[in-house]
């Protein structure tokens, strides 16, 4: 009786793993680079890693703001340098740093893990 919740929760969880994953592959697949500009830096108070706030341009004349990690940008980033994204032409909303987009595909441990604890979660629900 108990299983149903934790067989949805699962399944949810598993699916939006799924999608997620599926997004950044095609992200890294189709995306076009464009040389975006660090507009700020946001270091928290309490330390740890600070928050950039990238501009770039679109074809369709826009300019777009994409905020990325400390990480995910070339060490030593500061305000005003360039910095290469990747951005989706279907949803040119949708964007990632060069830099993360280039890190080895064991690198989506995030949602990897997160796909096998759903998986976990699943197997339990149906089998216990």
């Amino acid at each position: 009786m108990h299983k149903i919740p934790y067989l949805v929760l699962g399944l949810g969880t598993l699916l939006l793993a799924v999608v997620a994953l599926r997004r950044r592959l095609a992200l890294r697949r189709r995306g076009i680079a464009v040389r975006a500009h660090c507009a700020a830096v946001h270091r928290p108070a309490q330390g740890g890693p600070a928050r950039l706030t990238l501009r770039y341009p679109t074809p369709d004349g826009r300019t777009r703001t994409h905020r990325a990690g400390e990480g995910d940008c070339p060490p030593g980033t500061r305000e005003g340098d360039a910095v290469e994204v990747l951005y989706d032409p279907r949803d040119p909303a949708r964007a990632e740093t060069v830099h993360a987009a280039r890190r080895p595909r064991r690198r989506d441990y995030d949602l990897f893990g997160l796909m096998g604890l759903s998986l976990a979660i699943v197997l339990a629900s149906a089998l216990g």
